[in-house]
């Protein structure tokens, strides 16, 4: 009888590993994760806000190299909610059909991936992480690492007009032009830069992260 319950305990352990690996949650005797955007000892990761930029990812993950444009479908940009460090509405993806996201793709070595959980607050409930396929030359897909925050809009931004923008949908002004400085270095598409350009902001000016990011010269329409 103990043999038979000896045995039913270890199965038991096991597929309870088993289960866990399979939704993506740590094994509680490892750090080791299965991810569809894990590839040997690094991840795939799809920067659409500040993260397309190689001066800002690299403050955190100095591991990140830039694999180059990459598209999100199905998924439209929006912000939303308040972040202190930036003073303003930080960006997220929103499904949403027949629209898309472009950004950035990195690659990241595994050691860093906890490091990048820790910036987008995955433990606080700010964000939280998402395997999507990205489309990238030449003519490619990538199954990489996306952050969506929790809190999502109920409307779409583009529908709004910028007077009519609530406060909580404005990214500050140094926010935004990192989102446009790191767009231009990754060379996304015009309409998409001049769509960034365009968009409402409270006007708020982060000194510190303007001459830490070299934001001051980037050119905003608003």
């Amino acid at each position: 009888m103990f043999v038979t319950l000896l045995i039913l305990s270890v199965f038991t352990g096991n597929l309870s590993a088993n289960q866990s690996g399979q939704s993506g949650e740590r094994d509680g005797n490892s750090d080791n994760m299965v991810l569809p955007e894990i590839n040997g000892d690094k991840f795939y990761y799809f920067g659409y806000g500040s993260n397309m930029l190689t001066m800002r990812i690299h403050l955190q993950n100095p591991t990140a190299i830039k694999i180059g444009p990459g598209v999100l479908n199905d998924y439209r940009l929006d912000f939303h909610t308040y972040t202190k460090r930036w003073e303003g509405a930080p960006a997220t993806v929103v499904p949403h059909q027949n629209r898309t996201v472009l950004g950035t793709l990195w690659e990241i070595d595994l050691i860093n991936l906890s490091n990048l959980d820790k910036q987008e607050g995955v433990a606080q409930e700010i964000y939280r992480p998402l395997s999507l396929s990205i489309a990238h030359p030449p003519n490619r897909t990538t199954v990489a690492r996306v952050y969506m925050l929790v809190n999502q809009p109920s409307t779409d931004l583009k529908l709004l007009q910028p007077d009519d923008t609530p406060f909580n949908r404005q990214p500050s002004k140094t926010y935004l032009k990192c989102l446009i400085k790191g767009a231009i270095e990754t060379g996304l598409a015009s309409d998409y830069v001049n769509w960034l350009k365009s968009i409402k902001h409270n006007g708020n000016v982060v000194d510190e992260l303007e001459n830490l990011l070299d934001l001051k010269d980037v050119d905003i329409s608003n």
